[in-house]
């Protein structure tokens, strides 16, 4: 997410004489034209089919395809903490990340598609990742090898 000086910044440009002028408008690398990027780079990746795509909003841009499956991974708060401590990381560190990421993420999830993080009926199965590697792989494995129902999307 852009801080709100920039976007005040950009809201004076876009809306002043010299935003206005007849050029090519100012390509900007901001929070909405990445938005814009990813969601070309999701849809690209989908098209081209076998692929893995996690996060950036990929489950809200490929809600509509019947040919994906979506999953939402969590995990109880202190068990991040504690694979990052595990990676190395400082626990007040650990804390001020996993507090922020998922604070950030229900940010950028209500901001560019209007529903509160984690928006769970786009998804196929929300899996605890407390409950391991193997069963989390197990878990995704058992969905792709289940024939569709009918109908279903």
């Amino acid at each position: 997410m852009d801080p709100f000086y920039y976007r005040l910044t950009r809201s004076f440009w876009r809306g002043s004489h010299e935003g206005s002028i007849n050029v090519d408008p100012l390509e900007v690398l901001d929070s909405d034209s990445i938005f814009r990027f990813s969601e070309r780079v999701v849809s690209q990746a989908a098209e081209e089919g076998n692929c893995v795509i996690v996060g950036r909003g990929s489950q809200h841009f490929l809600q509509e395809r019947p040919d994906t499956l979506r999953f939402f991974f969590y995990a109880p708060r202190e068990d991040k903490i504690q694979r990052l401590v595990a990676q190395g990381t400082r626990r007040r560190q650990a804390e001020h990340l996993v507090d922020t990421v998922d604070r950030e993420r229900a940010a950028f999830i209500k901001t560019f598609f209007h529903v509160n993080w984690p928006n769970r009926p786009v998804y196929h199965a929300m899996i605890n990742t407390s409950a391991g590697e193997e069963t989390v792989i197990r878990t995704m494995l058992s969905f792709m090898q289940a024939e569709p129902a009918q109908g279903a999307a």
